[in-house]
């Protein structure tokens, strides 16, 4: 065999078309399976006791996986619940603000507000009591706060559901399929704020292009800048726009 066939066969035997790591992977699938027996665990006492706040509650405290485990069941990620308790923490809606109990636990007037990690809410979950009722409190009734109904998009405020709690079949069907759906969901033309800008522009008939803007190459040092709207067209640009939205703390 030649020095090429004996590299040519390499590639060939070492090749991979999906990475893995075999020791990861075990590792990890015992972390799966803990979840799915937390969650069995969870339905046999909502079963035997009923659906009760308190059984949630002992979920929170006393499963290390316990949070993980009940957004599993709803389908709610991990960084909207931090983005959810943000908005609690920035604005002062009465009904939202009584709900999570957010005197018990919320920063001091006047403090800087930065979104909290995962450590700081574990910590809150397992030493304050309050902060644990109100994050079961969002759960339960969450979706009938009139300002998250105004706050919150629909997809996601779905997922907060009582029937979902009590492990009905068809609400654990909806889990399934937001899970699905999520990605093709957040990538809609009709769901992306370009759409809703050109929307806007349009019903006050402002005149815009988009495109590739020349003047900005002149006084930057690009050769080529694509603006999402150049108000009021290319050649006599009086107002430039670039569009993005970052939806969790993980984007760049």
């Amino acid at each position: 065999m030649t020095a090429n066939q004996r590299k040519f066969n390499t590639v060939i035997e070492k090749n991979t078309f999906y990475f893995y790591n075999p020791i990861f992977e075990h590792e990890y699938e015992g972390h799966i399976n803990a979840l799915c027996e937390t969650l069995l665990v969870l339905r046999n006492e909502i079963e035997e006791q009923g659906l009760k706040r308190e059984v949630f509650e002992d979920l929170l405290v006393k499963k290390q996986n316990g949070l993980t485990a009940l957004l599993a069941l709803t389908g709610v990620a991990n960084e909207s619940l931090k983005r959810l308790i943000t908005l609690v923490r920035v604005t002062d809606d009465r009904e939202l603000a009584q709900l999570l109990l957010k005197d018990k636990w919320a920063d001091q007037q006047g403090q800087k507000i930065t979104e909290w990690g995962d450590s700081k809410i574990s910590n809150l979950i397992q030493n304050n009591e309050d902060f644990r009722k109100g994050i079961v409190n969002l759960f339960f009734e969450g979706a009938s706060v009139p300002f998250l109904e105004k706050t919150w998009p629909l997809f996601e405020i779905k997922k907060l559901s009582i029937s979902k709690l009590n492990f009905e079949l068809p609400a654990l069907i909806d889990t399934l399929i937001r899970y699905k759906e999520k990605g093709s969901y957040s990538g809609q033309t009709a769901n992306n704020p370009e759409s809703l800008i050109a929307s806007i522009l349009e019903e006050s008939y402002i005149a815009f292009d988009k495109g590739d803007l020349p003047k900005l190459s002149q006084h930057e040092p690009v050769t080529k800048r694509t603006m999402d709207f150049i108000i009021p067209n290319k050649q006599n640009p009086k107002i430039i726009i670039e569009s993005s939205f970052l939806t969790t703390t993980s984007s760049g």
